[in-house]
């Protein structure tokens, strides 16, 4: 695919839009992944990324959207190989591309394609961590979006600071026009002085109050983030809500 257009939104996150070939179709489901892959010089490097346009139907114009953090090296960190490779290369450049990949797909109207099986779900709580807000985003707006689609959505969003919020203005707009079917909750790590949501990293207190209760056939948490989160914090506090690992409780 070739890269043809990036747009800086914040001083360390880009819209990255590429090109898909002539006669071809990008074939990706709801909250599917696409791979991108380098050439190094001794080996292939592979990161899965989650357009975030086009989602719908009618915004399919031959092109792709990615919405990218860029780590970039300082003393801390050495910086993301994948983000910062995207943020140099110039306009023009062609990349790998493999996919679609991911288990979960949504169908529509709370049906959901999990590993082969179809299943109904009437409320999705998603736990969202950083970049892991992507694959969230293209479930969140093909429900609101699409006319009929009662599904109700609340959702968690993990970042370190209010600058981290991936697609935030876009989240707020759909808020606005959703209040009754969609709420989403913010939590800061290392928020600034004048935050006024959450502060610290999610937990058991905070998935309870703000994700949809185990005993409800109709729920269902699905998690993207860091590992840490994920795995060390999420998991276990839904595990111990009443929530099924693979049964009504999955990561993306």
């Amino acid at each position: 695919m070739k890269l043809i257009d990036r747009k800086m939104i914040s001083e360390d996150t880009a819209s990255y839009t590429f090109q898909v070939p002539q006669g071809k179709k990008l074939g990706l489901g709801i909250c599917q992944h696409i791979q991108f892959g380098i050439h190094m010089q001794d080996k292939m490097l592979v990161r899965s990324y989650t357009p975030t346009k086009p989602i719908l139907e009618s915004d399919d114009d031959g092109t792709f959207e990615l919405t990218v953090k860029t780590y970039f090296p300082n003393g801390d960190q050495p910086g993301g190989a994948f983000s910062n490779f995207l943020f140099t290369i110039p306009i023009g450049e062609e990349i790998d591309v493999n996919g679609p990949t991911g288990e979960i797909e949504y169908l529509g109207n709370g049906v959901f394609n999990i590993e082969g099986k179809k299943s109904t779900f009437s409320k999705v709580s998603l736990i969202l961590g950083g970049s892991g807000i992507t694959p969230g985003y293209q479930l969140i707006v093909k429900v609101l979006k699409s006319e009929g689609d009662k599904t109700q959505l609340r959702v968690i969003d993990a970042n370190k600071t209010e600058d981290d919020i991936l697609l935030k203005e876009q989240l707020d707009e759909l808020i606005k026009q959703h209040s009754d079917q969609f709420q989403i909750t913010h939590v800061l790590s290392h928020p600034k002085g004048d935050w006024r949501g959450l502060k610290g990293h999610i937990d058991a207190e905070i998935i309870r109050q703000h994700c949809f209760k185990p005993d409800d056939d109709e729920a269902v948490v699905f998690l993207c983030g860091p590992p840490a989160m994920v795995q060390k914090a999420a998991m276990p506090a839904l595990k111990e809500w009443g929530y099924k690992e693979e049964e009504n409780c999955f990561g993306f």
